[in-house]
């Protein structure tokens, strides 16, 4: 069994078990659904149910991913105009209406996994515009739009929500997790996931197979703080996945069996013969690179697979 068919196993597996009693109706008209090839030809996956109606896709043009910004160096914000066009979903405000109507909602931004507008008129055939603001820290920052049910519950099919990485330049380097997303859950059983690595472009660090010799990353599971990881050698070496591999574009990571809540995911850049890779910052001081986010681990619904 291939490593994608074997994470994908794992993952339904673990999906499964979440989902079998509340996924099991005596209507042989109903099909229930993990991921999209679950369902039959004509109707699509959303929140465990085939639906005859196609789900929302949303796009978003503007500000382009993986666009770098300068570093101000005063505290203040930069402020982008995103421009976004959405095809299969009918705009309807929260104020109208709550019902949970397939095909039917609006649209929420997040900057960072925070809530920051919400776009529930337009044209989305043509394209709506939003400013938004993301703050001066350098690194990653991660931009999310959302398509929304009224009842508040979200299109969960991978097309139901578009993406974007922007990062700030301040001459060092700097690395993030594309995929998972902050915030994604996974199941409590041990499993593989798909992840993916990049670094900020125009910089020395390149993200590519080991077979490249080019930078790789170390995924490390719950290794918190991790600038103390970092000088415990036992720490550095148990790290979970090495993103990318050489048979496959994105990971595998191992998530073992874990209890519910949040948890770190961290990824680490060395070499591709995996010893730490490091570089002189503007002060001529030893750096690694490294950056983490949250992942969920819970009992109830779990993050369905992006395409």
């Amino acid at each position: 069994m291939r490593n994608g068919q074997l994470r994908r196993a794992s993952w339904t597996a673990g999906w499964l078990a979440l989902v079998s009693l509340g996924a099991c109706t005596s209507d042989p008209e109903v099909h229930t659904c993990v991921v999209q090839e679950d369902c039959p030809a004509s109707l699509s996956c959303l929140q465990q149910v085939c639906e005859s109606i196609a789900l929302p896709q949303v796009t978003l043009l503007n500000p382009e991913d993986d666009q770098v910004y300068p570093w101000n160096g005063d505290g203040s914000a930069h402020t982008e105009l995103l421009t976004i066009v959405a095809a299969d979903l009918v705009l309807r405000p929260k104020a109208e209406s709550s019902a949970r109507v397939v095909g039917d909602g609006y649209l929420v931004v997040f900057v960072d996994e925070v809530e920051v507008a919400t776009i529930d008129s337009g044209d989305l055939q043509a394209g709506v515009q939003v400013e938004v603001s993301f703050d001066d820290t350098p690194g990653v920052h991660r931009l999310r739009v959302q398509a929304r049910l009224n009842d508040g519950t979200d299109y969960d099919n991978g097309e139901g929500s578009a993406r974007s990485l922007l990062w700030v330049d301040d001459g060092r380097e700097h690395v993030a997790l594309r995929q998972p997303w902050p915030g994604d859950a996974f199941s409590l059983d041990s499993q593989l996931i798909d992840a993916e690595v990049v670094a900020m472009p125009g910089g020395a660090v390149t993200i590519a197979p080991p077979s490249t010799e080019q930078q790789i990353g170390h995924v490390h599971y719950d290794a918190e703080p991790f600038d103390l990881c970092l000088m415990e050698p036992q720490c550095v070496v148990g790290y979970n996945g090495v993103v990318p591999s050489n048979e496959d574009a994105f990971g595998p990571v191992l998530l073992p069996r874990s209890e519910a809540g949040m948890v770190a995911l961290t990824v680490l850049v060395t070499h591709h013969y995996h010893t730490p890779y490091f570089y002189d910052d503007e002060m001529g001081i030893e750096r690694q690179v490294y950056s983490s986010i949250q992942i969920e681990r819970t009992d109830t619904v779990v993050t369905p697979p992006r395409p």
